[in-house]
């Protein structure tokens, strides 16, 4: 009795890998808005503004030529309550007055329940500071984000703004001195101000980077590259052959210092046509453009089962 030997089975032992199909690569690039340097004006604004709210410091609002005193009683002490309240006379020209001193006083009346409303509700700092600090900011982020400062130029401005705030900083009261020498023109922010600055800012921020800014971008393949250069442009196609990328980070405000080492793209291709794409403002563009590299370097394969 003879027996005839089976051909070879075509399944695969047990226990061995199904083949797989190599994931398809690609990396993102997106280009910001000069928006996207306006961070620091909210967040500054939020914590001025909290700072502002924890100190707990009012405004009043009153007429030129107003006197403030100490009330005394008749030993010529200073006078207080049983709570220890210290008390003040407020004395104003002929008539005069204001919303301020008068909502004050309807405020400064017992309330039902006991107790009595915030005299002054407005909240401002005393911190001399913090308003003009705030204002050069907000206003060094306008000049940087509308004039580009490249190069020895940019490093000469920022440190003329570091050594004249370290100037003022270090002269005690140094602030208040200077803004007193200019007619007393201290700049004062309540906490409303810094709220609906920053809160503004903050909104229009977010809906330019996370929306409007994720409409312009260079999607890269190892064998082509899919470009959309603004909001509601079409999608256009170019092939990786020949193409070159050259990044300018010579900004140091926008690409080092508010934009987390970000610089400006430019997509060269080749061929008959040839364009030039620019993408201004793509985050960590250094090593993402490394990954790039990388990227066109590998050899597009696809393996069928």
């Amino acid at each position: 009795m003879s027996t005839e030997p089976h051909p070879p089975s075509a399944v695969p032992p047990a226990g061995a890998p199904a083949p797989q199909i190599p994931q398809r690569r690609e990396i993102t690039l997106i280009s910001h808005s000069m928006l996207f340097y306006w961070w620091p004006i909210w967040l500054l604004g939020s914590v001025m503004a909290a700072v502002t709210y924890f100190e707990d410091h009012r405004l009043a609002v009153l007429p030129a030529g107003t006197t403030v005193s100490e009330k005394r009683d008749t030993k010529g002490d200073v006078w207080k309550d049983d709570k220890g309240n210290t008390f003040y006379e407020v004395g104003v020209p002929g008539t005069s007055t204001t919303k301020s001193l008068t909502g004050a006083v309807e405020r400064s009346k017992p309330v039902p329940g006991g107790g009595t409303a915030n005299a002054f509700p407005t909240r401002v700092s005393q911190k001399v500071w913090m308003a003009p600090v705030f204002c050069v900011i907000l206003l060094v982020t306008v000049i940087i984000t509308n004039v580009p400062l490249r190069g020895l130029w940019s490093f000469l401005v920022l440190l003329l703004f570091v050594v004249i705030a370290l100037l003022i900083t270090l002269v005690p009261d140094g602030w208040d001195k200077v803004l007193g020498a200019l007619g007393h023109l201290h700049i004062y922010i309540n906490m409303a101000g810094y709220l609906f600055i920053a809160s503004v800012v903050f909104v229009l921020w977010g809906v330019s980077v996370f929306i409007f800014d994720q409409r312009t971008y260079i999607v890269i393949t190892p064998g082509q590259i899919r470009v959309c250069e603004h909001v509601g442009a079409s999608i256009r196609t170019f092939d990786t052959t020949g193409l070159s990328f050259e990044k300018q980070r010579d900004d140091l405000f926008r690409h080092w210092l508010l934009g987390f080492f970000s610089g400006d793209l430019i997509v060269r291709t080749a061929g008959a046509e040839r364009e030039t794409i620019r993408l201004p403002n793509v985050l960590w563009i250094g090593w993402r453009l490394e990954e790039v590299q990388k990227l066109l370097a590998e050899k597009a394969t696809v393996t069928q089962a």
